[in-house]
């Protein structure tokens, strides 16, 4: 009698899980097929440019298609309440594919900073939002508009109201990223490939990471340093008390650590290696991260010369 109720509460469990899965598939696919109508109403194109304010990448399909409004202009999307409460402003310039999926990104963030500067080069204007760059002299030039300036290293924003200045701002580049998508024919992700810029549109991270067609699930990630040649090859196994395994290799190819990582995310063995490939030592924490994600791209000359004190800023003359 034991064994007859066992069976069916594993049949039922069974049951039970599998329609919440169908339930919450079709509940996404409705979501997705409310956002192509709702795109192609507003007259979206596939394979066209398009701007979209805070852009957030993602390594599940249900995400792939664009939630957040897109935009024909980048104009509209020069400011936003939400970038002064953070002091930062994203932009990402849009392509998506025939399903209405997201396909080729470039998102910008930027840091913006308020700073005193002499008033007296702005007299003369009229009440509005212009746009400034300096040259290696330190001399100001207006741009025409915000097109002009938003892909650059860094620009000011000068702000005039009832002919007085109340806001100059330098709006300096925090991160460059570089988002492209492929998919499988069911519209599962198959490969997303991220790369990191610095100012002078040198790579500097590289990313390569590769999906199960039928479950959506990463089974593998290439990450690269483009500095320092530093890489690392993840592989997702998800076996009882085996999640995933690292592999660490230096500038020289040379793999240096292997890291296994269990179920639980606190168990961590990171073997070391010697040049010969033998285990010499075994820690219990991950090895360092090959590049840092929370350093932001330097600030190019003269503008790194604004000395800052409390989030305010004065111009070094």
């Amino acid at each position: 009698m034991k064994n007859k109720f066992k069976i069916y509460m594993i049949c039922f469990c069974f049951w039970n899980f599998s329609v919440q899965s169908v339930s919450v598939e079709a509940k996404t696919n409705n979501q997705q097929i409310q956002i192509t109508k709702k795109l192609k109403a507003q007259g979206i194109v596939p394979g066209k440019v398009y701007f979209q304010h805070d852009f957030r990448f993602s390594i599940k399909s249900k995400y792939s298609f664009p939630e957040k409004d897109l935009f024909s202009s980048v104009v509209v999307l020069e400011t936003k309440s939400r970038m002064y409460r953070e002091g930062i402003q994203s932009i990402a310039k849009v392509k998506l594919n025939e399903n209405y999926q997201y396909s080729d990104i470039w998102q910008r963030k930027r840091n913006i900073i308020d700073i005193l500067y002499p008033t007296d080069s702005f007299q003369s204007l009229e009440d509005g939002v212009y746009f400034y760059t300096l040259d290696e002299h330190k001399q100001l030039h207006q741009q025409a508009s915000f097109e002009e300036v938003f892909e650059l290293p860094c620009y000011l924003r000068v702000e005039k109201k009832q002919g007085i200045v109340v806001s100059i701002q330098k709006r300096c580049l925090a991160l460059i990223s570089h988002y492209t998508y492929d998919y499988w024919p069911n519209n599962n992700i198959k490969q997303l490939n991220i790369e990191k810029y610095d100012n002078n549109h040198n790579i500097t991270y590289t990313a390569e990471t590769f999906f199960d067609q039928d479950t959506g699930l990463m089974t593998k990630t290439t990450k690269r340093n483009s500095k320092t040649g530093r890489s690392v090859i993840e592989t997702y196994i998800r076996e009882i008390d085996l999640y995933r395994i690292d592999d660490y290799f230096d500038g020289k190819g040379i793999k240096t650590n292997h890291v296994i990582r269990h179920d639980d995310s606190n168990r961590v063995e990171n073997q070391i290696l010697n040049k010969d490939g033998k285990v010499i030592k075994t820690k219990r924490w991950e090895p360092e991260e090959i590049f840092d994600f929370e350093k932001d791209l330097d600030e190019p000359y003269p503008y790194n010369k604004f000395k800052c004190h409390k989030r305010c800023d004065i111009f070094d003359l």
